[in-house]
């Protein structure tokens, strides 16, 4: 019995994943490793199973956003190197010390209270990755001033090793290279002054998913691949310049809950938006806004259903979406794709991101626990996973 009841999910192609880590290997210096972003679950897709599937496949590292993503990791039995790139409070350094998870910092004081928090701790220092901001505007370092102190904060702790440092570039997936290249400068300014001060460097890392497409030469120690992983481009300007070729991973499947052929023309959905004239078809399937299927797309977007476009029609609703089917005899049951390929169409995430005025990075984040993600390797299912009824099957 599948372990799940409702006819809507997500499938996950961990060959494309696979396939995503090594396109990269190939583009990048050999010296430099890849450390999978799989923060936000995976960006959707489920971070256990892609973090797991991003290593085998020659993946070194992992990064998450906060500290509690790298909790779920640890408990999964991943022992792979975890980095924190964003903010963790001071009262939770001794999580990241037992599960011996990196943590990224940018303060002084920061440093000196972490210390303190971890006096009477047993386990290893924790690892620290100093985070400089050269024009993101976010966290990080301005000056190389501020570099120092905490430089020299970490480099006298007993409870905190200095592991990192890096930068993220706000401008590196845009033709113009003006921004990038100018933090890339600032960041190299940083790097000389550690050195002029008698630093020994630990890993440096700059280069998220579209610098490491733009500028694999500036791949230090290791790159962040993060939209890369999933098979997404960062950027349309990115995806026609083609200079990797990716996979994308994610699909968003449904099969029909009901038919209904007009015989006389009736409105659908709230606000009556769309009248169905004689003679169509309107089919309701089982999903909607509270899935993470946005009601932007309400009468814009689309379907695939053998293989052919089906539009949405009227407004979607929070558990139920209604198309127009216009190729042969819709039936109960019959599977429907969201996004993702069926024949020779596709709907992709870059084409939905443009409907909803957005990028894709956040169209599969926004699919949530309601859906279950199934994993595939080879075309056949292996593992199914979901959160809402915490039901699972292992890889």
């Amino acid at each position: 019995m599948k372990p799940f009841c409702r006819d809507t999910w997500v499938e996950v192609d961990l060959d494309a994943i696979r396939a995503n880590v090594q396109t990269f290997r190939q583009h990048l210096p050999a010296a430099t490793g890849i450390m999978a972003v799989v923060k936000a679950d995976g960006y959707g897709h489920g971070s256990v199973q892609v973090a797991k599937e991003a290593l085998a496949a020659g993946a070194d590292s992992l990064a998450v956003a906060m500290l509690d993503e790298a909790v779920v990791l640890r408990q999964a039995g991943i022992e792979a190197p975890i980095l924190v790139l964003g903010y963790t409070p001071v009262d939770s350094v001794e999580v990241a010390s037992r599960l011996q998870v990196e943590l990224t910092a940018y303060s002084e004081e920061w440093i000196f209270q972490a210390e303190q928090r971890l006096q009477n701790v047993a386990s290893a220092p924790v690892g620290i990755h100093i985070k400089t901001d050269t024009g993101m505007g976010r966290l990080g370092v301005r000056t190389v001033e501020e570099l120092m102190r905490v430089a020299d904060a970490v480099e006298h702790s007993n409870r905190l090793a200095w592991t990192g440092i890096f930068t993220h570039f706000a401008c590196a997936d845009e033709a113009d290279t003006t921004h990038v290249r100018r933090q890339h400068d600032t960041f190299q300014s940083f790097l000389q002054a550690l050195r002029q001060a008698g630093k020994q460097l630990p890993k440096v890392h700059c280069c998220n998913t579209a610098a490491a497409i733009a500028f694999p030469e500036w791949g230090y120690d290791t790159i962040r691949l993060g939209i890369g992983l999933y098979g997404l481009y960062p950027s349309p300007y990115m995806k026609e310049q083609a200079a990797v070729s990716l996979q994308p991973a994610l699909s968003l499947k449904t099969r029909i809950a009901q038919v209904k052929v007009a015989a006389e023309p009736f409105t659908v959905s709230y606000g009556a938006t769309y009248t169905a004239q004689p003679g169509e078809q309107v089919a309701t399937l089982p999903i909607g806004y509270a899935d993470g299927y946005s009601r932007l797309l309400s009468n814009r977007g689309a379907v695939l259903y053998g293989g052919k476009r089906a539009p949405v029609v009227g407004r979607v609703c929070m558990d139920q979406i209604m198309v127009r089917i216009e190729q042969g005899e819709a039936q109960v049951n019959d599977e429907v794709v969201l996004y993702g390929r069926q024949g020779e169409e596709e709907i992709s995430l870059d084409e939905v991101a443009s409907l909803l005025g957005t990028i894709n990075y956040e169209v599969p984040c926004m699919l949530n626990h309601r859906i279950p993600r199934v994993y595939l390797r080879q075309g056949k299912e292996i593992a199914t996973v979901h959160l809402l009824t915490e039901k699972s099957t292992p890889l």
